[in-house]
């Protein structure tokens, strides 16, 4: 059977998965990503052999990766990378090899698997360490002209706001993340809003606790929600989507609690309601489903 061979290329996890063209995963493999960065290379071109060994006819092979990518060379700080010509480093000739940020992948994914399947524009939203967005207009990934568009995080939503990562101040992810989320729980804790409680609990515990009827910890969930809804609808008035997909892990682990209530915020905000919210389909199969798409979406 024709398949594609989809790379998931984290600073922390590396994972590849052989892909069939209905999106099913045929096998796959896990494991950490070299913290010697010299090691990682060497390590992809072992995995696409082996594949290759098992996978003759594979119809190509999609590297999904975190950051900026353009003709092959990235630029990711996550894997201490500076105009790093991966594409060329690899020396791989055939099958086809393409490579993409990761979000990006993982959008491409949802639309030809996913939530986003029969839409033509739609965005994938990860809110997890920080915020990304992998932006679909027409059935084609908007890159931009740097190979930068979906830094939504990177918004400044307060001037005089927290200071980013990216040296501004005020960015989205840092009221809106799943870091920002932890920060705020850190800061109840403390200020000893669960008196009762002997460690500070995780976003899981909090979000169980909402559940549970705890008005402190839905506050702190509700809180994070609104922040995200503003970002979400600000989106919607630029890009005017047909959806919005969510995923990553405060919102796939609080949806239940939230969606209704980042329904109604976006609604307000924004100049249309018509737009659909909703969770991702693919879950954690989301990055080498994304990446083997890759394959499969150039070849349509």
């Amino acid at each position: 059977m024709k398949a594609a061979l989809g790379i998931d290329l984290g600073a922390t996890h590396f994972r590849y998965a052989v892909v069939d063209p209905t999106g099913d995963v045929l096998e796959q493999h896990r494991g950490d990503t070299p913290t010697e960065r010299g090691k990682i290379v060497p390590l992809l071109q072992r995995s696409i052999a082996r594949c290759l060994e098992r996978h003759p006819d594979l119809l190509g092979v999609g590297i999904g990766v975190p950051g900026a990518v353009r003709g092959g060379v990235v630029e990711s700080n996550n894997l201490s990378w500076s105009a790093f010509p991966l594409r060329d480093v690899l020396g791989i000739d055939s099958p086809p090899l393409l490579i993409e940020n990761d979000i990006n992948a993982a959008a491409v994914g949802e639309w030809m698997f996913g939530a986003a399947r029969g839409m033509r524009n739609a965005i994938l939203l990860t809110v997890s360490t920080g915020i990304g967005a992998g932006i679909l207009v027409e059935g084609q990934l908007y890159r931009g002209a740097h190979g930068i568009a979906g830094e939504v995080g990177h918004t400044v939503v307060d001037l005089n706001g927290i200071l980013c990562g990216c040296g501004r101040r005020g960015c989205w992810e840092m009221i809106a993340s799943g870091t920002a989320h932890r920060r705020r729980i850190t800061e109840a804790y403390h200020s000893g809003t669960w008196p009762n409680l002997t460690c500070e609990p995780t976003p899981e515990e909090v979000t169980e606790r909402a559940r549970l009827g705890d008005r402190a910890a839905l506050a702190l969930v509700r809180r994070t929600a609104r922040y995200l809804a503003i970002g979400i609808a600000n989106l919607v008035n630029q890009h005017d989507p047909e959806a919005i997909i969510l995923t990553g892990g405060f919102a796939r682990s609080s949806w239940d609690l939230i969606s209704g209530y980042v329904s109604q915020e976006v609604d307000e905000q924004s100049l249309t309601r018509d737009v659909r919210l909703m969770l991702g389909r693919l879950d954690d199969d989301a990055g080498v489903i994304g990446a083997a798409s890759l394959v499969f979406h150039a070849g349509a």
